[in-house]
């Protein structure tokens, strides 16, 4: 049991590094790794922890093998679906792209207070570009979603929590399944000017490195949504009366003498 634990360990170490490897580009994807004799040569282990390593990298879509002439293992990038369904693997009950939505819309305080830490001056640029070209595309509800989806990728993309910006856009990429096929996650409340002036607070907000402005500017993006799945993406909708007129408060009661 000892001898089983300690492959087990180092198995997941040695799938931990190649998995980095290729992630940061130093493998890139499609690159021949070799046979199994050469990685264990080049590792210095054993079969057994190989096997187990490969086994790793092959369920987390990180390696495949081919046959015949010039075959082996080969580096690969898993795309979202595959790793959505590595995340669902543990969940004996199964999922739902509406579970998936509503656990990213979960996270979406979690990740944006991590961006507003973290955000570098490179993250700003690129996160004010995308916000530009969703101002282009307020007419193009397709168009406008997949630069949405994009600015949040983004946001993600500054975390300094790796396994939470892996999780939120293994998430994300669940509702994006290619290009000019939409799949909201949830019915849109307000029309696409109303929502890209909560998203423009949203990087201004991390822009600013205030805690509490990100905190209250994810309560006003999410205010933007209903937590209805499977409904088809609406091009606009009229403004909600709360949204467009100010709330008054009811005036006191008169005091009974």
């Amino acid at each position: 049991m000892e001898r089983e634990t300690l492959i087990s360990s180092r198995a997941a170490e040695l799938a931990d590094e190649i998995e980095s490897a290729i992630v940061a580009g130093r493998v890139p994807s499609g690159e021949r790794l070799g046979t199994k004799d050469d990685l264990r040569r080049r590792y210095d282990v054993a079969y057994g922890t190989l096997n187990e390593t490969l086994r790793i990298l092959q369920q987390r879509g990180y390696v495949s093998s081919r046959t015949g002439p010039g075959g082996g293992l080969f580096a690969t990038i898993p795309t979202s679906s595959h790793r959505l369904r590595h995340l669902l693997s543990g969940v004996p009950e199964g999922g739902t792209l509406k579970d998936c939505a509503e656990v990213r819309h979960a996270l979406e305080e979690a990740v944006t207070l991590d961006a507003t830490r973290s955000r570098t001056r490179a993250d700003l640029i690129d996160l004010r570009r995308i916000v530009k070209r969703m101002a282009a595309n307020t007419g193009s509800p397709t168009a406008y979603l997949h630069e949405n989806w994009a600015l949040h990728r983004r946001i993600a993309e500054c975390c300094r929590n790796r396994v939470l910006a892996s999780l939120y856009i293994t998430l994300l990429d669940a509702n994006e399944p290619g290009p000019g096929v939409v799949v909201p996650d949830r019915y849109r409340a307000a029309n696409a000017e109303e929502n890209l002036v909560a998203h423009t607070e949203l990087v201004d907000a991390i822009a600013s490195g205030s805690l509490e402005r990100a905190r209250r500017a994810v309560e006003d993006h999410e205010g933007f949504f209903e937590p209805v799945a499977d409904r088809p993406l609406r091009a606009s909708r009229p403004p909600s009366p709360s949204r467009t007129a100010t709330r008054k408060r009811p005036a006191p009661r008169a005091k009974r003498r």
